[in-house]
Protein backbone atom coordinates (compact mmCIF):
# COMPACT_ATOMS: atom_id res chain seq x y z
CA UNK A 1 0.00 0.00 0.00
CA UNK A 2 1.35 3.43 -0.92
CA UNK A 3 1.75 6.02 1.78
CA UNK A 4 -1.34 8.16 2.26
CA UNK A 5 -1.05 11.91 2.61
CA UNK A 6 -3.30 14.88 3.08
CA UNK A 7 -1.68 17.88 1.45
CA UNK A 8 -2.70 21.05 3.32
CA UNK A 9 -1.30 23.58 0.85
CA UNK A 10 -2.06 23.12 -2.85
CA UNK A 11 -2.98 25.52 -5.66
CA UNK A 12 -4.80 24.78 -8.90
CA UNK A 13 -4.87 27.41 -11.65
CA UNK A 14 -7.46 28.15 -14.32
CA UNK A 15 -5.71 30.79 -16.41
CA UNK A 16 -8.70 31.12 -18.77
CA UNK A 17 -11.42 31.92 -16.25
CA UNK A 18 -9.23 33.31 -13.46
CA UNK A 19 -7.25 36.54 -13.26
CA UNK A 20 -4.00 35.65 -11.44
CA UNK A 21 -2.48 39.07 -12.09
CA UNK A 22 0.66 38.06 -10.17
CA UNK A 23 1.14 35.04 -12.43
CA UNK A 24 0.10 36.13 -15.92
CA UNK A 25 -0.18 39.90 -15.79
CA UNK A 26 2.20 42.48 -17.22
CA UNK A 27 4.77 41.75 -14.52
CA UNK A 28 4.58 38.06 -13.58
CA UNK A 29 6.74 36.60 -10.82
CA UNK A 30 10.31 35.89 -12.08
CA UNK A 31 10.35 32.23 -11.02
CA UNK A 32 12.25 29.46 -12.77
CA UNK A 33 10.04 26.88 -14.52
CA UNK A 34 7.12 29.32 -14.65
CA UNK A 35 5.51 27.59 -17.65
CA UNK A 36 5.52 24.30 -15.76
CA UNK A 37 4.06 25.98 -12.67
CA UNK A 38 1.27 27.58 -14.72
CA UNK A 39 0.34 24.40 -16.59
CA UNK A 40 -3.21 23.15 -15.87
CA UNK A 41 -3.41 19.88 -13.96
CA UNK A 42 -6.09 17.77 -12.30
CA UNK A 43 -5.93 15.85 -9.03
CA UNK A 44 -5.97 12.61 -11.02
CA UNK A 45 -2.98 13.74 -13.05
CA UNK A 46 -1.20 14.83 -9.89
CA UNK A 47 -1.90 11.45 -8.33
CA UNK A 48 -0.56 9.71 -11.43
CA UNK A 49 2.85 11.36 -11.10
CA UNK A 50 3.09 10.69 -7.37
CA UNK A 51 3.95 7.50 -5.53
CA UNK A 52 1.86 8.70 -2.58
CA UNK A 53 -1.90 8.29 -2.29
CA UNK A 54 -3.50 11.74 -2.05
CA UNK A 55 -6.24 11.06 0.47
CA UNK A 56 -7.27 14.70 0.64
CA UNK A 57 -6.07 18.24 0.12
CA UNK A 58 -6.62 21.83 1.18
CA UNK A 59 -6.69 24.30 -1.69
CA UNK A 60 -5.21 27.71 -0.86
CA UNK A 61 -6.50 30.79 -2.62
CA UNK A 62 -4.36 31.87 -5.53
CA UNK A 63 -5.72 35.19 -6.77
CA UNK A 64 -8.36 33.71 -9.08
CA UNK A 65 -10.58 36.77 -8.52
CA UNK A 66 -9.84 38.82 -5.41
CA UNK A 67 -12.84 41.09 -6.05
CA UNK A 68 -15.18 38.09 -6.09
CA UNK A 69 -13.25 35.20 -4.50
CA UNK A 70 -16.40 33.06 -4.35
CA UNK A 71 -15.81 32.49 -8.08
CA UNK A 72 -12.71 30.45 -7.24
CA UNK A 73 -14.72 28.30 -4.81
CA UNK A 74 -17.35 27.64 -7.48
CA UNK A 75 -14.67 26.65 -10.01
CA UNK A 76 -12.96 24.38 -7.47
CA UNK A 77 -16.26 22.60 -6.82
CA UNK A 78 -16.22 21.59 -10.49
CA UNK A 79 -12.49 21.00 -10.87
CA UNK A 80 -12.17 18.94 -7.68
CA UNK A 81 -15.53 17.18 -7.92
CA UNK A 82 -15.33 13.70 -6.46
CA UNK A 83 -12.20 14.45 -4.43
CA UNK A 84 -11.79 14.99 -0.70
CA UNK A 85 -10.88 18.65 -0.32
CA UNK A 86 -11.44 21.86 1.63
CA UNK A 87 -10.64 25.44 0.61
CA UNK A 88 -9.00 28.54 2.04
CA UNK A 89 -10.31 31.66 0.30
CA UNK A 90 -9.34 35.34 0.29
CA UNK A 91 -10.56 38.33 2.29
CA UNK A 92 -8.74 41.53 3.17
CA UNK A 93 -7.87 41.04 6.85
CA UNK A 94 -7.58 44.75 7.64
CA UNK A 95 -10.68 45.96 5.82
CA UNK A 96 -13.42 47.75 7.74
CA UNK A 97 -15.26 45.20 9.93
CA UNK A 98 -18.54 45.81 8.09
CA UNK A 99 -16.84 45.19 4.75
CA UNK A 100 -15.07 42.14 6.15
CA UNK A 101 -18.33 40.72 7.46
CA UNK A 102 -19.93 41.21 4.05
CA UNK A 103 -16.94 39.54 2.38
CA UNK A 104 -17.15 36.48 4.63
CA UNK A 105 -20.91 36.26 4.12
CA UNK A 106 -20.37 36.32 0.35
CA UNK A 107 -17.95 33.38 0.70
CA UNK A 108 -20.58 31.00 2.02
CA UNK A 109 -19.66 27.64 0.49
CA UNK A 110 -19.50 24.08 1.85
CA UNK A 111 -15.79 23.79 1.04
CA UNK A 112 -14.74 26.95 2.90
CA UNK A 113 -12.67 26.45 6.07
CA UNK A 114 -10.80 29.75 6.34
CA UNK A 115 -9.10 32.68 4.65
CA UNK A 116 -5.61 33.76 3.72
CA UNK A 117 -4.43 37.31 3.11
CA UNK A 118 -0.73 37.41 2.18
CA UNK A 119 1.06 40.04 4.25
CA UNK A 120 4.70 39.58 3.31
CA UNK A 121 7.26 42.36 3.35
CA UNK A 122 5.90 45.85 4.04
CA UNK A 123 2.37 44.45 3.85
CA UNK A 124 2.93 42.80 7.24
CA UNK A 125 2.13 46.13 8.88
CA UNK A 126 -1.50 45.64 7.87
CA UNK A 127 -1.71 42.99 10.61
CA UNK A 128 -1.26 45.81 13.15
CA UNK A 129 -4.36 47.68 11.98
CA UNK A 130 -6.99 48.06 14.69
CA UNK A 131 -9.59 46.45 12.40
CA UNK A 132 -7.75 43.11 12.44
CA UNK A 133 -8.86 42.21 15.96
CA UNK A 134 -12.56 42.47 15.10
CA UNK A 135 -12.08 40.66 11.79
CA UNK A 136 -10.19 37.81 13.43
CA UNK A 137 -12.88 37.66 16.11
CA UNK A 138 -15.44 37.18 13.36
CA UNK A 139 -13.42 34.32 11.88
CA UNK A 140 -13.15 32.73 15.32
CA UNK A 141 -16.91 33.01 15.86
CA UNK A 142 -17.50 31.20 12.58
CA UNK A 143 -14.79 28.57 13.25
CA UNK A 144 -12.87 29.76 10.22
CA UNK A 145 -9.07 29.51 10.10
CA UNK A 146 -6.79 32.47 9.47
CA UNK A 147 -3.72 31.48 7.44
CA UNK A 148 -1.00 34.03 8.16
CA UNK A 149 1.74 34.37 5.56
CA UNK A 150 4.46 36.76 6.70
CA UNK A 151 8.04 36.74 7.92
CA UNK A 152 7.93 35.54 11.53
CA UNK A 153 11.23 37.31 12.21
CA UNK A 154 9.26 40.57 12.01
CA UNK A 155 8.96 40.25 15.77
CA UNK A 156 6.66 43.24 16.28
CA UNK A 157 4.12 41.68 13.92
CA UNK A 158 4.61 38.25 15.45
CA UNK A 159 3.88 39.74 18.88
CA UNK A 160 0.74 41.35 17.49
CA UNK A 161 -0.51 37.97 16.27
CA UNK A 162 0.36 36.47 19.64
CA UNK A 163 -1.78 39.16 21.28
CA UNK A 164 -4.70 38.36 18.97
CA UNK A 165 -4.45 34.64 19.74
CA UNK A 166 -4.35 35.30 23.47
CA UNK A 167 -7.31 37.67 23.29
CA UNK A 168 -9.23 35.30 20.98
CA UNK A 169 -8.63 31.78 22.32
CA UNK A 170 -11.02 30.28 19.77
CA UNK A 171 -9.11 31.76 16.84
CA UNK A 172 -7.38 29.11 14.73
CA UNK A 173 -4.11 30.53 13.39
CA UNK A 174 -1.93 28.69 10.88
CA UNK A 175 1.52 30.01 9.97
CA UNK A 176 2.26 29.43 6.29
CA UNK A 177 5.58 28.28 4.86
CA UNK A 178 7.41 27.81 8.16
CA UNK A 179 7.21 31.54 8.80
CA UNK A 180 9.50 32.30 5.82
CA UNK A 181 12.84 32.13 7.67
CA UNK A 182 15.80 34.25 6.61
CA UNK A 183 17.70 35.22 9.76
CA UNK A 184 17.75 31.93 11.65
CA UNK A 185 18.29 33.23 15.17
CA UNK A 186 15.56 35.90 14.95
CA UNK A 187 13.22 33.42 13.26
CA UNK A 188 13.82 30.90 16.05
CA UNK A 189 12.84 33.50 18.63
CA UNK A 190 9.58 34.23 16.83
CA UNK A 191 8.80 30.53 16.32
CA UNK A 192 9.42 29.71 19.98
CA UNK A 193 6.98 32.46 21.01
CA UNK A 194 4.25 31.39 18.57
CA UNK A 195 4.62 27.76 19.62
CA UNK A 196 3.47 28.66 23.13
CA UNK A 197 0.00 29.40 21.75
CA UNK A 198 -2.28 26.35 21.87
CA UNK A 199 -4.37 27.78 19.01
CA UNK A 200 -1.45 28.16 16.57
CA UNK A 201 -0.29 25.60 13.99
CA UNK A 202 2.44 25.76 11.35
CA UNK A 203 3.08 24.37 7.87
CA UNK A 204 6.50 23.13 6.88
CA UNK A 205 6.58 24.21 3.25
CA UNK A 206 7.64 26.95 0.88
CA UNK A 207 11.42 26.61 1.12
CA UNK A 208 11.65 26.91 -2.67
CA UNK A 209 10.76 30.58 -2.13
CA UNK A 210 13.74 31.16 0.19
CA UNK A 211 17.47 31.67 -0.24
CA UNK A 212 19.74 28.77 -1.14
CA UNK A 213 21.25 29.04 2.34
CA UNK A 214 17.86 28.53 3.98
CA UNK A 215 17.00 25.68 1.64
CA UNK A 216 20.16 23.95 2.83
CA UNK A 217 18.99 24.38 6.43
CA UNK A 218 15.59 22.75 6.06
CA UNK A 219 16.47 19.92 8.40
CA UNK A 220 17.60 22.34 11.11
CA UNK A 221 14.44 24.41 10.68
CA UNK A 222 12.21 21.35 10.84
CA UNK A 223 13.90 20.05 13.97
CA UNK A 224 13.38 23.42 15.67
CA UNK A 225 9.72 23.64 14.64
CA UNK A 226 9.00 20.09 15.73
CA UNK A 227 10.76 20.58 19.04
CA UNK A 228 8.67 23.64 19.88
CA UNK A 229 5.29 22.96 18.25
CA UNK A 230 5.21 19.18 18.68
CA UNK A 231 4.06 16.74 16.04
CA UNK A 232 0.35 17.47 16.57
CA UNK A 233 0.70 21.09 15.37
CA UNK A 234 3.11 20.73 12.44
CA UNK A 235 2.05 19.94 8.87
CA UNK A 236 4.13 18.93 5.90
CA UNK A 237 2.75 20.62 2.78
CA UNK A 238 3.82 20.73 -0.86
CA UNK A 239 2.94 24.26 -2.03
CA UNK A 240 2.28 22.63 -5.41
CA UNK A 241 2.68 23.78 -8.15
CA UNK A 242 4.99 26.52 -6.82
CA UNK A 243 7.30 23.85 -5.41
CA UNK A 244 8.23 23.14 -9.04
CA UNK A 245 10.58 26.10 -8.86
CA UNK A 246 13.09 23.42 -7.92
CA UNK A 247 11.27 20.12 -7.24
CA UNK A 248 8.47 17.97 -8.60
CA UNK A 249 5.49 17.00 -6.45
CA UNK A 250 6.95 13.55 -5.86
CA UNK A 251 10.36 14.99 -5.01
CA UNK A 252 8.79 17.42 -2.53
CA UNK A 253 7.06 14.64 -0.58
CA UNK A 254 10.09 12.37 -0.77
CA UNK A 255 12.13 15.21 0.73
CA UNK A 256 9.55 15.58 3.50
CA UNK A 257 9.98 11.92 4.34
CA UNK A 258 13.77 12.23 4.37
CA UNK A 259 13.63 15.31 6.57
CA UNK A 260 11.37 13.50 9.00
CA UNK A 261 13.66 10.50 9.15
CA UNK A 262 16.47 12.87 10.07
CA UNK A 263 14.48 14.78 12.66
CA UNK A 264 15.05 14.72 16.38
CA UNK A 265 12.03 12.46 16.87
CA UNK A 266 11.74 10.52 13.63
CA UNK A 267 7.98 10.26 14.19
CA UNK A 268 6.66 12.23 11.26
CA UNK A 269 7.53 9.67 8.62
CA UNK A 270 5.26 7.20 10.38
CA UNK A 271 2.60 9.76 11.24
CA UNK A 272 2.35 12.46 8.60
CA UNK A 273 -0.35 14.76 9.89
CA UNK A 274 -2.47 17.57 8.53
CA UNK A 275 -5.23 19.76 9.86
CA UNK A 276 -8.63 18.93 8.47
CA UNK A 277 -11.65 21.05 9.26
CA UNK A 278 -14.86 19.23 10.11
CA UNK A 279 -16.79 20.67 13.05
CA UNK A 280 -13.56 22.27 14.22
CA UNK A 281 -9.96 21.25 13.68
CA UNK A 282 -9.69 17.52 13.28
CA UNK A 283 -6.37 15.72 13.13
CA UNK A 284 -5.99 13.17 10.37
CA UNK A 285 -3.33 10.54 10.91
CA UNK A 286 -1.35 9.43 7.89
CA UNK A 287 0.28 6.01 8.03
CA UNK A 288 3.30 4.50 6.35
CA UNK A 289 3.29 1.45 4.05
CA UNK A 290 2.44 -1.72 5.88
CA UNK A 291 0.70 0.03 8.76
CA UNK A 292 -3.01 -0.09 9.39
CA UNK A 293 -5.20 2.86 8.42
CA UNK A 294 -7.21 4.69 11.05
Amino acid sequence: MSERIIDPHVHFFNLVQGQYDWLQGNNPVPWPNLDTIKAPISVNQLQHISQFEIAGLVHIEAGFDNQHPINELHWLAEHLSGHNYKAISFANINSHPDDFNNAITALSHPSLVGIRDITEGADAMRLSDATCHDNLALLASKQLIFEAQFEVEKLTITQQLINYCQQLPHLQLIINHAGLPNNLSIWQHGISQLAQLPNCWIKFSGFELLTAQMQAQQQQCFNFILQHFGQHRVMFASNFPVCQINASYQQRWSLASRIDKGSVSGLFYMKLRALWHSAGLVEVKMVSPGAASH
